[in-house]
Formats: C-alpha cells, structure tokens, sequence
C-alpha cells in the first residue's frame, strides 16, 4: 500500500468519497473509495499512471490547468467543479471534485476529493431534455394547456393563450383563473364538476378576450394531488370552439326557428306545448292556448303578391309581441296561423292579453312598401286546459273550434272554448 504521508491515514482509507494525491500530472495515491470508483482492481492499475489517460478531452485542459496552479502555489484551494473521467475498464463518469495544494515527499501537487455525481448528470441531462421537449410542445400547441393550484391561481400556462385570449402567458400566470371568466361561478362549476369525479371531459365554459369578447371553449381537465392526497389544484387542456358553437347555434335556430317570422317553428310550438301540458298536469297551474288566424289573408296575396304577404306575415309578428310577455310562448303553426301558449295564466288574464293583440292589429296600418298601408284583422280561439284534457292535442282542438267560432261569427274577434259542464265540474 503506498502510504500517504504526513496524514492520518486510517481516516482518509475510511473516507466514504474517493480521495486521489497528483504529483508530477501522475496519481501517487488513491483510498479505497477512489479505487473502487474508477474500477481499479488492485491499486497498479491507477498508481503511476498519467492523469491525462483518464480524461475527457473536452475537460482535460481544466483539470491540468488546476494541477499546474496547485504545484506553483503552496496554499491553493479550487472551489468543486464537474469533469468527465473514463474508468479503468473505459466507463465515463462525471464526478464533482475539490482540491488543495498538497506537498507529496517533497514534491508539489494536488490532494483532490470527488464524488460521484453521474447519475444526478444523467437525470439532469433527461430532465433538460424532457424540459425542452416540454417546451417545444408547448410553443407548438394550438390548444391552450393550464395548471392552477388549490387556491384557483394561474401557476402555468402555455405561449398558445396568447393566440385565443390575447393576453401574453406572463399577463395570466399568478392571476386567479377565474378572473377571465365571463361569470366567476362558472369557474366554480368546473371544480366542484372535476372535485366530484376527479377529471372533466370536453366540459362546456366560456372564457372573456382580452378585447372583451366572449368565446366558447371546451375543457378536459384533472384534479392534482399533494403528496398527502389532498386537493393541489387543476391542470388540463381547453380549446376555443366558438366557430363550432356557432354553427351548432346557427343549426339549432334553423331547426327550431321559422324561417319567415323568426319565431317558434311548428315543430318547436308544439314540442312546448307538450312540456307545458305536462307542468299542468303535475302542477294544476292555468294553462290557456291561443289560435290565430288572419281574416281575408288571401286577398293580400291575390292582390299584391306572395312577397307583400309575407311581409306583412312579419308585420303581423311584430305586433303580436309587443302585446305578448317574455314569458310567452310564440309559434307559427303554419300559413297565416299562429298559436301562443300562456302558462300559469288564468282565464281573465289570457282575455286581456287577446283583447290587446286585436286592438293592435285592428288599429295598425302596416306599410308593405306599397303604394298605400294595408289593414287587416285577426280572429283568435282560445281554450283553457282542464282536467278531462288527456293530451296537448285536445287544447289544440278545443282551441281551433273556438277560432271557427270566431271566424263563423264575424270576424276580428276573440271567442272561448265552452266545455260540457261535466268537464268543468270534473
């Protein structure tokens, strides 16, 4: 065993980090710790051997440089410092080491102490890679990937926000996400939606731009955990969909809106008066029915042609809903027949809102862009729901009898469906 003078040498062989002495650019002595790091089987293999045969080239030129400081300086310290070394069987380790000036027999050199750091080189050297990665993902994302935490805080948010918010990641990152939501509850919608089930898919929100423009956005997000299991916070992805929302919008009106009037279509009306017939049924709250028709419209047409009746048909609209309330439902069921649907409505009320439709229309000269306004009236049948009615289709024909009331006692009139006394009395 070469000894280490003018040191305690049971100390240093027990030392758990590698313990090398350089004299002369050669090693003159390794502890154990050393030799089993550099795969030495027996201390010939490194003992007297060059330094240089075991560096990297790209660090050798450091670690000479501080050997030559060492043997011109008696009393020099180098701060720890990463190099790449090749072992005995030619295996590249990366080592962190320290040393000092250190007298060997009389010789000048390096006492140097390393520890083995190439596992941690090698997770830093993945973790880069994943981080750039990451980063490459990122910047290269259409959709918009989020991390809050528990308290709701913006801590992550990825460049592609800027594209669909208009704000810089930097203008979101440490804000609480709810403060770009039209509604903050609809926030709270989403957490307590992912806290139930621990995720959300494609789940429905809005979001508010920069400029103030509400969009539409799709979100699929889950719940983060600490190390305790408790709630950290949310990270995910949400994407603006607010072209397919229109089109989804623009769909459903045209499914559901009449093309001509832009109210209720046929199918629409009577989807509603079918769910209003059931809240009667389960509720006994009024419900009356209202059919009308205008009187003579066919003259207008023969007269004037399609293109003047049908606006007058949108004329006619109008001034039906200024006489009706929101809470009204509006339908055309066809031609120039049109039903409104009034619920939790008593009879006296649903009266008084007929009686103001056929003063307007009756009162009103609607300009057609002719050479001179056209008049008209209307007739209306109007029926009350009662317990002997089995289905929305006898409101319809109870009211469409009373409209051939109308129609058969003059016109421009309001006439009521008169029930058999059994059905009052039921």
């Amino acid at each position: 065993m070469v000894m280490l003078p003018n040191a305690p040498l049971d100390l240093v062989e027990r030392l758990p980090a590698a313990v090398l002495v350089i004299a002369g650019r050669r090693f003159v002595y390794a502890n154990p710790s050393a030799l089993a790091f550099m795969q030495a089987e027996n201390p010939s293999e490194l003992i007297g051997r060059e330094v240089f045969e075991f560096l990297h080239p790209l660090d050798a030129p450091r670690i000479l440089a501080r050997i030559r400081r060492a043997v011109s300086s008696t009393n020099r310290t180098n701060p720890p410092t990463e190099y790449r070394v090749y072992t005995c069987r030619g295996e590249m380790r990366v080592i962190g080491m320290t040393s000092t000036s250190y007298n060997y027999r009389g010789e000048a050199g390096l006492l140097a102490c390393f520890i083995d750091l190439t596992e941690r080189s090698q997770l830093e050297t993945h973790l880069r890679a994943t981080e750039e990665q990451f980063q490459r993902m990122m910047n290269t994302m259409q959709d918009v990937f989020y991390r809050t935490d528990a308290e709701g805080i913006t801590r992550y948010v990825c460049p592609a926000v800027q594209q669909v918010l208009g704000y810089t990641a930097e203008e979101i990152i440490g804000k609480p996400a709810a403060d770009f939501y039209p509604h903050p509850s609809d926030r709270e919608q989403l957490k307590q939606a992912i806290m139930a089930q621990g995720f959300v898919r494609d789940f429905p929100g809005q979001m508010r731009r920069k400029d103030g423009q509400i969009i539409d956005i799709s979100i699929s997000s889950t719940i983060l955990l600490d190390e305790e299991g408790k709630f950290a916070g949310v990270e995910g992805i949400w994407r603006d969909i607010t072209e397919r929302r229109n089109l989804e919008r623009e769909l459903e009106r045209r499914a559901t809106t009449d093309e001509l009037t832009g109210i209720a279509n046929r199918r629409t009306i009577l989807e509603t008066l079918g769910s209003a017939f059931e809240r009667y049924q389960r509720k006994h709250r009024p419900l009356v029915v209202l059919i009308l028709d205008l009187d003579f419209f066919k003259r207008i047409n023969d007269d004037y042609g399609h293109v003047a009746g049908d606006r007058l048909l949108k004329a006619i609209v109008h001034a039906i809903q200024q006489e009706i309330r929101t809470i009204d439902h509006f339908g055309r069921l066809g031609g120039e027949e049109f039903i409104i649907v009034l619920e939790d409505t008593p009879r006296d009320s649903a009266t008084a809102i007929a009686e103001r439709i056929l003063d307007r229309v009756r009162h009103t000269a609607f300009d057609l862009a002719l050479a001179q306004p056209v008049h008209i009236t209307l007739s209306i049948g109007a029926t009350a729901a009662l317990p002997t009615d089995r289905h929305p289709t006898h409101l319809l024909e109870h009211a469409d009898a009373a409209l051939y009331a109308a129609k058969e006692g003059g016109r421009d009139q309001l006439r009521w469906h008169t029930p058999p006394v059994s059905a009052v009395l039921a």
